[in-house]
């Protein structure tokens, strides 16, 4: 029986609560009948009902057994969706971005709800050290060299092996090994397309790709992106007649900052569309691996059959952010990125990538992933209970699948900046909405991390920002 089965009873268990079948208050079956069920041990049933008490979804009561507290899901609306396609237009940095760095840097003891980066207590600290000083034993001093400029082979190997698990089908010489996710995109973009060139991205959409493309001089098309489903594919079509496209950007498993995930056949309609249009489609796939439930997705990659799709991913958000290890299998346009990852800085660091061979080699990244994601799970889900129970009516919330971030559109009258900076006063840090919009779009909308430890500071800054809201009403 495979390690994370019980994994799977939970998320069972929780649909079963979630559509109403044991409502809140009753019991669950016992831990006899669900191990007769599922044929496992009452100890793999446990597991997954520690794991439910764990997420606040049920509580164990002494001769008893355990009832049913409350569902996972929110009773708030998802938030709404932009409804126009912008015209071509270059990237307008948004200002906010440098003050909320400064913040960042100056005062430690804010709660932080902006960056989409794990709590340190979440990373694998020990594997990590043990990764290291393996990765520096090396008498020959291979650590200490440049790499290759696509990458160390065996890293390469590893991260190729892996793609079986979004079934892909890549192997070590598609793979480039870059510094971070950023960079990957970077030079992908880079690739195909040239200053004054259209890329079309979905709205909203992660600001740091945004600030890559404006840093090429490129102009962007944004696309409207749907809380659940994404962009929608007719519509593209229609922006490929009016513009000369160079490239699409997406991300489309768990989407920064709205969580929407494209459908299996959405991909592969993407991946048809880049083939038949030969048009390059640039899949940002870094929140994959943290995904809720017990499959990984796929990607747009999976259903490449000509190399027009260029996968990019990073094991900032799943191992640690320092790590700055992120890759790309550029399909067709591999050699042209290795070319010009060898001319932006050479290689990635040796000593790093040594560090994280160790960890997939090993199989220490899979154990802390099997960890790590029902943690995430169970984060996200206390900040959705807090945001429904201290948040104003007319609140809509996300419910992403997988990933960091909840995407939370505010009453209309209230403006997220002046919350923002009514927050900052208050020690609290939010993403405004506006930073993810080339129109500065999304006025009455934040973006909160759900990667710190849940604690009393934690629930307190959520009450407090509810607070705020309430009065900007």
């Amino acid at each position: 029986m495979m390690t994370f089965q019980y994994i799977a009873i939970a998320d069972e268990l929780e649909k079963l609560i979630n559509t109403g079948v044991y409502p809140v208050g009753q019991k669950l079956p016992s831990l006899r009948l669900i191990s007769s069920r599922f044929q496992v041990s009452i100890g793999t049933v446990l597991k997954a009902f520690v794991l439910l008490i764990d997420k606040g979804l049920i509580l164990g009561k002494e001769r008893s057994g355990y009832v049913v507290l409350r569902k996972s899901v929110t009773g708030e609306d998802l938030p709404q969706s932009s409804k126009t396609v912008s015209p071509a237009g270059a990237v307008k940095l948004n200002p906010i971005l440098h003050k909320i760095s400064r913040v960042d840097q100056e005062n430690k003891s804010f709660v932080s709800f902006f960056n989409a980066v794990l709590d340190v207590d979440l990373l694998p600290l020990n594997a990590i050290r043990r990764s290291l000083q393996h990765a520096s034993r090396d008498l020959t001093g291979a650590h200490l060299l440049y790499e290759q400029a696509d990458g160390n082979p065996l890293l390469r190997q590893e991260i190729a092996k892996r793609s079986f698990r979004w079934n892909g089908m890549l192997n070590a010489e598609d793979v480039v090994i870059t510094n971070g996710a950023l960079e990957a995109v970077g030079l992908c973009l880079r690739a195909v397309a040239e200053k004054g060139d259209t890329i079309v991205v979905e709205t909203p959409f992660y600001y740091g790709i945004l600030q890559a493309i404006e840093a090429l001089g490129l102009k962007i098309v944004e696309l409207p992106g749907d809380t659940l489903s994404g962009i929608d594919l007719d519509q593209l079509e229609q922006v490929c007649k009016v513009h000369q496209v160079a490239a699409v950007v997406l991300i489309s498993n768990f989407n920064n900052p709205n969580g929407a995930m494209l459908s299996d056949q959405k991909k592969r309609e993407l991946a048809a569309f880049a083939k038949r249009k030969k048009i390059p489609v640039i899949d940002d796939d870094i929140y994959g691996d943290l995904h809720f439930d017990v499959d990984r997705p796929a990607n747009i990659k999976s259903y490449d059959e000509d190399g027009w799709v260029m996968l990019c991913s990073s094991f900032s958000k799943s191992v640690a952010p320092g790590y700055r290890i992120g890759w790309c299998a550029p399909g067709r346009f591999t050699e042209k990125v290795v070319r010009l990852k060898s001319v932006t800085n050479v290689a990635t660091a040796s000593v790093v990538q040594l560090s994280l061979l160790q960890l997939l080699s090993t199989g220490a990244y899979d154990r802390h992933l099997r960890r790590l994601r029902p943690e995430l799970h169970r984060l996200m889900l206390l900040t959705l209970q807090a945001i429904e129970k201290y948040f104003p009516a007319g609140t809509r919330v996300s419910r992403p699948k997988g990933g960091l971030v909840l995407w939370i559109e505010l009453p209309e009258e209230v403006d997220a900046l002046s919350l923002h900076q009514k927050a900052i006063e208050a020690h609290i840090q939010i993403a405004p909405g506006s930073l993810f919009s080339n129109r500065a779009d999304y006025r009455n909308y934040i973006r909160i991390s759900c990667s710190n430890l849940w604690t009393s500071k934690i629930e307190a800054a959520l009450q407090k920002l509810g607070s705020m809201i309430q009065e900007l009403k």
